[in-house]
């Protein structure tokens, strides 16, 4: 089996974890805690091209090369307090549409329906809003139960647990700035239903840096919208290293390796009503596909 095949046995490690897991990627605020007793729902719209494909063993793929994911995102989150301390409850469900995929002119087909749900808690170590002070930690766990079929190239479910346990910062400073930091680490366990339905796909774990820096535009946006409140314009950046992943313990030249740069504009309507948009761009990816353009939509409210 030539590298370039061992990739597309694989391929849903390599696209569909990375997709649907944005729904983890902490957007700017996200990790300052609601008052307790605090209910919220989330709709996400998440569409991304990508045009070239790299496996680190074959090399870079651009020609006739692409993929393009919609995903639908449900999400639900409590927040509460445990001694003294905020927590929050989180699940997350995943509507995803894969289409168009190739490398190399070599078709991958298409998938869609409803990928691997997402359970997490959240615990504030500091909560200190008067000096605009926020750090956190979270876990979350990926439960194998998508869709997926070894027979196909590309996957909505991994057949796999997954854990990732991340840590945040979030600052404010002179007035109208803010900068929230992340670094998370992902565990995968191990898909013993891979390549021909008999091969077991094991990948090392990855690691995350994450950083938004924001400024507060609210009292601009207020003269056209005066019930606007909390919003924000930020610039991104997104790094992952590590995952690589073994075929029966042959390497396949997939890997989660990736920089991405962002930029996301946030604001509440009224109290109980939020939206956010986000653009992204991958500067470099290896061992997966690179993300040409993403863009990201959602809506919270609150209750």
């Amino acid at each position: 089996m030539n590298a370039l095949n061992k990739s597309v046995v694989a391929i849903c490690a390599a696209i569909v974890a990375p997709a649907v897991s944005e729904a983890l990627d902490y957007q700017p605020f996200d990790w300052v805690p609601m008052p307790a007793g605090t209910n919220v729902l989330m709709g996400y719209y998440e569409f991304a091209e990508r045009n070239k494909f790299n496996n680190t063993i074959a090399g870079t793929y651009g020609n006739d090369t692409h993929l393009y994911s919609n995903i639908g995102i449900a999400r639900y989150l409590y927040y509460s307090k445990v001694f003294g301390h905020f927590y929050d409850l989180d699940v997350v469900l995943p509507f995803v549409s894969l289409t168009d995929g190739k490398t190399n002119g070599q078709r991958l087909g298409h998938a869609s329906g409803v990928a691997d749900p997402i359970l997490s808690l959240g615990f504030w170590f500091v909560n200190y809003p008067e000096g605009k002070r926020w750090v956190s930690a979270a876990s979350f766990l990926t439960v194998p139960i998508g869709s997926y079929d070894s027979h196909e190239a590309l996957n909505l479910g991994g057949n796999r647990w997954q854990h990732d346990l991340q840590a945040n910062i979030t600052q404010g400073f002179l007035e109208k700035f803010a900068i929230d930091i992340s670094g998370d680490w992902i565990w995968y366990g191990d898909n013993d239903e891979a390549g021909t339905g008999h091969q077991t796909l094991t990948q090392a774990s990855t690691f995350g840096a994450y950083a938004w820096l924001s400024y507060d535009v609210t009292s601009q946006v207020q003269r056209v919208m005066p019930k606007a409140s909390r919003a924000f314009v930020s610039v991104g950046y997104a790094g992952v290293f590590g995952g690589e992943q073994k075929l029966d313990g042959i390497k396949t030249g997939l890997k989660t390796e990736e920089h991405q740069l962002r930029f996301t504009y946030s604001q509440f309507y009224g109290s109980n009503w939020q939206l956010l948009v986000s653009v992204s761009h991958d500067v470099s990816a290896r061992g997966q596909f690179q993300q040409d353009f993403g863009l990201t939509v959602r809506v919270a409210r609150l209750f």
